[in-house]
């Protein structure tokens, strides 16, 4: 274990010095500010959306507070056309400021900037909203809003009938609430969404790291002193682990920026989860950090593996291709079985080693199910630990034994099972 320990050493700070992990780190910190706080001001310059629109003495709720002024300052400055007489008293709100004789004269003004929109009311149930390039959508709403409340007005007058009465009618309200009892809540679907995603990157990211800087090792010579110094098997337990400390680091790292762009930006972190409506229970936590890591380290063995087969640096794409193509598809299972995680592939798939470190994680935060059942998966994940970490040793040994071609991973595994790489 000294040995595994001092190899881990090494490299680990090996890979912080460098100046890709940094850069990288560097750049994904500021893309997750950019996605965090991007967003945040466009919504800050979004216009404001409204509720109810009362046209007789023109009153406004906003959703969010905003108070009449703001909103009437919003839609002032319009123009307008009327092309029949049943509108009269419709354009004698004050919003509208000024009347055109014709369209060609409103839009003569607008061209002109004399006003910033011009409204065309070609009948009581029909008009022509006019800009000249910027959008006035707010504007455009309540004029649609408000022709349509005051059509209704008019016609409930003209059949005797008290419009309050009806408006009282459609404002009543029946609440209901769906509920699958074998489903945890709708709040973790983005919670698996993230760790699908992060998951995907970390592997992908840090596979081919590791299986890189085995191929490089090779290419350059390097083996031959590290195999002259210490044990093959040192090597690539220190080198894996190494690597997947680096990774895991790194998204502590880009978790941690995000928790404080997040509160900088004037948002409560704990608000923010509670609105997000995690339901994360004790079994799914520890389902997500067991098959995280365990499933991470499986498959960083795996790409270490499959580095140490080439001799050439550049024959590492045609090594790697086969095991990314199917933690590819792991992946797309798991974002399948996000939208149904009844489906009998995806369960199949959260027992399945290969495929666990995504789906069963996910399939727990979304479902309801037996603890019977992850520690059934979690016994079959140790297991392929196991094979897989002495599997990739062995390869290793006799890829560190091997500078010629290509190895091929059938013939191989033949080897492996004929005692060749003990």
């Amino acid at each position: 274990m000294k040995n595994v320990g001092l190899v881990f050493s090494f490299e680990f700070k090996a890979i912080l010095r460098k100046k890709s992990f940094l850069i990288t780190s560097l750049i994904l910190c500021l893309i997750v500010v950019a996605v965090i706080i991007v967003p945040s001001l466009l919504s800050k310059n979004t216009q404001t959306s409204f509720s109810s629109l009362s046209v007789g003495d023109y009153v406004i709720t906003s959703e969010d507070g905003t108070n009449q002024d703001e909103l009437t300052k919003s839609i002032a400055g319009g123009g307008f056309v009327l092309e029949t007489d049943d509108l009269e008293k419709f354009s004698t709100l004050s919003v509208f400021e000024t009347k055109y004789a014709t369209e060609t004269d409103l839009i003569i003004a607008l061209e002109n900037d004399e006003i910033s929109y011009g409204v065309v009311f070609q009948s009581a149930n029909s008009y022509k909203f006019l800009v000249n390039g910027q959008k006035n959508e707010l504007a455009d709403q309540i004029i649609n809003q408000s022709l349509l409340q005051y059509n209704r007005e008019n016609y409930f007058s003209s059949q005797g009938i008290n419009h309050e009465l009806i408006d009282d009618i459609y404002g009543l309200n029946i609440n209901s609430e769906n509920i699958d009892i074998s489903e945890q809540g709708p709040g973790n679907f983005l919670y698996s969404m993230a760790y699908t995603f992060i998951m995907y990157m970390m592997i992908i990211l840090y596979g081919s790291t590791v299986s890189t800087s085995v191929a490089r090792e090779k290419d350059n010579r390097t083996m031959e002193v590290l195999i002259a110094n210490t044990k093959a098997d040192y090597l690539i337990v220190g080198k894996t682990l190494a690597a997947g400390l680096a990774g895991l680091l790194q998204i502590i790292l880009l978790i941690a920026v995000a928790l404080t762009t997040i509160q900088i930006s004037g948002q409560n972190v704990m608000e923010l989860l509670t609105e997000l409506q995690f339901n994360l229970n004790l079994t799914t936590i520890i389902a997500t950090v067991f098959f995280g890591v365990a499933g991470y380290i499986s498959y960083l063995f795996i790409y270490a593996a499959l580095g140490a087969m080439v001799s050439k640096i550049e024959d590492i794409n045609y090594a790697v291709t086969p095991i990314t193509l199917l933690f590819v598809g792991a992946y797309f299972i798991t974002f399948t079985g996000i939208q149904a995680p009844h489906n009998p592939i995806f369960k199949f798939a959260s027992y399945f080693p290969l495929t666990s470190v995504l789906a069963m994680p996910v399939r727990s935060s979304l479902l309801n199910i037996d603890s019977i059942e992850i520690i059934v998966s979690a016994i079959i994940m140790l297991i392929s630990i196991v094979i897989f970490s002495i599997i990739a040793i062995r390869i290793y040994r006799l890829g560190s034994l091997n500078y010629g071609n290509r190895m091929k991973f059938i013939k191989t595994i033949k080897m492996i099972i004929k005692g060749e790489g003990n």
